[in-house]
């Protein structure tokens, strides 16, 4: 059909893009952006309770490194660093307990859980496999989608899926809890990572689109992620410039400088010089 796709073919493709993913379709899901939530079917497992406070500090970094064995100590020191060895020890074998139980209630004294995998001289695992779903993981999932199609020149698709990356961690991830534990810094920045990489792509393909209403949000979400990312200044700026609004666009590119030299004692880019000047020969003639 010389390239051209029939309509057929194009409702297909747009099924495939929107398809749901395996997020209601497995026993087990936990949301790790926003407050830390983690349901069985439509119940919620571990209501704040002080017993399993700690239960589920054990289930965020398990649900973080699925299948990756961590030594007894090593779980020790997340949840109990200031604390002595013996109470420390004491104290993480109730919160595995709590946590078995937690995931399973109807495990009989002595039966292996399926999730939680004890080896070796107290090591412990988690192994997940089908039964969970993770929003942490969509987004690695979808992000990895999106730089396929990238890489492969599907515009289109690469987008949907930058866009449902950029979905997701709109809300910061654990949002109750970043500050308290050292240990998920990393992590936060990873995700944030992955947010600023979607929406740039987000933002250069539809500026080289043209289509400035949908570089122009993205742009301005980048600017709440990263308040001096030059991409997304100048893509705002110049979107107020191409539409007529050379006051605008002018104020908007001072207040980009000035933050620049204040916050960061940053110099500008040839290119930010370059749009100056610009927009002050616009505005002179």
């Amino acid at each position: 059909m010389n390239g051209i796709e029939s309509p057929t073919d194009l409702l297909a493709d747009a099924e495939r893009l929107h398809a749901p993913g395996r997020e209601h379709e497995v026993p087990y899901r936990a949301y790790l952006f926003g407050p830390f939530r983690v349901f069985k079917g439509e119940e919620v497992l571990g209501q704040r309770r002080q017993r399993r406070e700690k239960a589920l500090l054990l289930l965020k970094w398990f649900l973080l490194n699925p299948g990756k064995p961590r030594s007894m100590d090593q779980l020790i020191d997340l949840g109990w660093p200031d604390t002595t060895p013996e109470k420390a020890a004491g104290s993480f074998h109730v919160a595995m307990h709590c946590l078995r139980r937690m995931l399973e209630p109807d495990l009989h004294p002595g039966e292996e859980s399926s999730f939680v995998v004890r080896s070796g001289a107290n090591f412990y695992r988690f192994e997940a496999g089908e039964s969970w779903w993770t929003d942490a993981g969509e987004v690695e999932r979808l992000f990895e989608q999106a730089r396929a199609d990238d890489i492969r020149g599907d515009a289109r698709r690469a987008c949907f899926y930058y866009s449902r990356v950029s979905a997701y961690t709109v809300r910061r991830f654990l949002e109750d809890e970043e500050t308290r534990y050292q240990w998920l810094a990393p992590y936060c920045r990873r995700y944030q990572l992955l947010c600023a990489q979607a929406l740039a792509r987000l933002i250069q393909i539809h500026r080289a689109r043209g289509e400035l209403d949908e570089s122009l949000e993205y742009a301005h979400q980048m600017l709440r992620l990263d308040p001096y990312n030059e991409l997304a200044a100048t893509t705002v700026i110049e979107t107020h410039f191409q539409l007529g609004r050379q006051a605008h666009a002018q104020h908007r590119l001072c207040a980009f400088l000035d933050s620049l030299q204040r916050d960061l004692g940053a110099e500008p880019s040839n290119d930010l010089l370059a749009l100056q000047d610009r927009i002050l020969h616009s505005t002179a003639t």
